[in-house]
């Protein structure tokens, strides 16, 4: 079993995920960026792409993210986008 970090996943109106997942991968400006649990501290600016989230029993979801900031910290990540759509849940 894959160790949990919290994630959420914010814009301005609403809060679109907030919960467990054992890796995320968002789409970072100098590429995509992997991060599974206890991750070293980091803040990074988000391209326009694809977040691909990994929920504890491996279901995935992705939803298109339009730009913004990537934050992890203690075993909790965040997600600020001006705006996210949900486009596969598996």
């Amino acid at each position: 079993m894959a160790s949990e970090f919290q994630l959420s996943i914010l814009t301005p109106e609403q809060s679109v995920f907030e919960g467990p997942v054992e890796y995320v991968q968002v789409p970072g400006t100098e590429g995509y960026l992997g991060v599974l649990a206890n991750h070293a501290a980091l803040v990074t600016a988000l391209a326009e792409g694809t977040l691909t989230l990994r929920k504890p029993g491996g279901a995935e979801e992705q939803v298109r993210v339009s730009g913004g900031f990537f934050e992890v910290s203690e075993n909790r990540a965040t997600v600020l986008a001006d705006t996210v759509r949900v486009e596969v849940a598996r």
